[in-house]
């Protein structure tokens, strides 16, 4: 599926679901988002708005370590340092204290990914304005060099839930962006099929967790293997199985797999035809999670496509299960989406 066909105000809500962010999604006015066709811009909108509003409630401060060269005495004195340096008969002592400010990691996280996204020659007019209104709220903090490591050394509160938002936009943005070896300029690749795959999955786990109070979700999505017969021993060389999404309520039990691709359907001698793999999968998972569990009631299979175009709707009985295959038009209005996601379920 071409992701540019996706509307970037959908694109919006897709992430405020998956990263289980929805209460925070009036951050943007979803008018301005239809002005924008690319998402390294509405990632830049969505920092820039948050960073102002960080900054009317007040940013984040904590204690930093400092040691100075003081005439008196703050905090404590480090005795083996004044005496190395010969301080005293300047009349100063080295003194560490901490020292309460907004110069903390989280916010120099903010600041660098401001500056990357200036470095971005893609990144709209409007969009590059309040980025640099953004960066210049931040003055007083110092930035930071950006990795992996650096986003993981953050550790926030159940308070912080808006600082986890906008560094959950953070690490999006510093992982897709590159530096182009031929000309030398920052450049935002394409979000990957894969990563796509995984906001569309987050994206309909926590719709269903959100929206709809008749079934349980993901209460465990581990599935065993209908191991009887095997020796012990080789039990260990089998690999986990786990399902994307399980809804289970007392008269109903539905194992989906969410599928992000190109095509729903493959060509097969002029007839379109559900792919063989995501059926071998789904069917495995209906197999061995009903073995195990030997309990009422019987399992559901649903394959669940993202589609801008052509829908899928595919209702099957295979060995025994109820098997559906279905597509939600990404395309459409979000309330559109919203009442097919539920309709699923009936």
């Amino acid at each position: 599926m071409n992701k540019k066909q996706i509307p970037i105000r959908n694109v919006y809500y897709l992430f405020c679901y998956a990263w289980q962010h929805v209460e925070e999604r009036e951050l943007v006015r979803l008018a301005e988002l239809d002005q924008l066709e690319a998402v390294h811009d509405l990632l830049g909108k969505m920092l820039a708005e948050g960073i102002f509003r960080l900054v009317r409630a007040g940013l984040d401060q904590g204690y930093l370590n400092k040691r100075e060269d003081l005439v008196g005495i703050r905090g404590k004195i480090n005795a083996s340092d004044t005496m190395k340096r010969a301080l005293r008969p300047r009349g100063r002592v080295s003194c560490e204290y901490q020292e309460l400010s907004h110069d903390v990691l989280h916010n120099r996280i903010l600041r660098a990914t401001l500056k990357n996204l200036l470095r971005l020659p893609s990144l709209d007019r409007k969009i590059r304005s309040r980025v640099n209104q953004a960066y210049r709220k931040l003055s007083g903090v110092s930035s930071v060099a950006l990795n992996l490591r650096i986003f993981n050394q953050v550790h926030l509160d159940r308070n912080r839930r808006y600082y986890r938002l906008l560094l959950t936009v953070c690490r999006l943005i510093y992982e897709q962006m590159l530096i182009d070896e031929n000309s030398g300029r920052h450049v935002f690749k394409e979000l990957t099929e894969e990563r796509m795959a995984r906001v569309f999955e987050r994206f309909v786990i926590e719709f269903y967790r959100r929206e709809q109070n008749q079934f349980k979700v993901n209460q465990s999505r581990k599935i065993d293997w209908n191991h009887q017969g095997s020796q012990l021993k080789h039990l260990k060389k089998l690999p986990g199985m786990e399902a994307d999404v399980v809804l289970e309520r007392p008269d109903r039990r539905i194992i989906l797999d969410t599928k992000y691709y190109l095509e729903a359907l493959r060509e097969w001698y002029e007839t379109k035809k559900l792919q063989s793999a995501h059926l071998y999968q789904l069917m495995a998972y209906l197999r061995n999670r009903e073995a195990t569990m030997r309990a009422d009631p019987k399992h559901e299979g649903m394959l669940l496509y993202p589609t801008v175009s052509d829908p899928v709707s595919v209702d099957l009985c295979l060995e025994g299960f109820s098997i559906k295959a279905r597509s939600i038009n990404l395309a459409q209005d979000w309330r559109e989406i919203h009442r097919t996601m539920l309709h699923l379920l009936d």
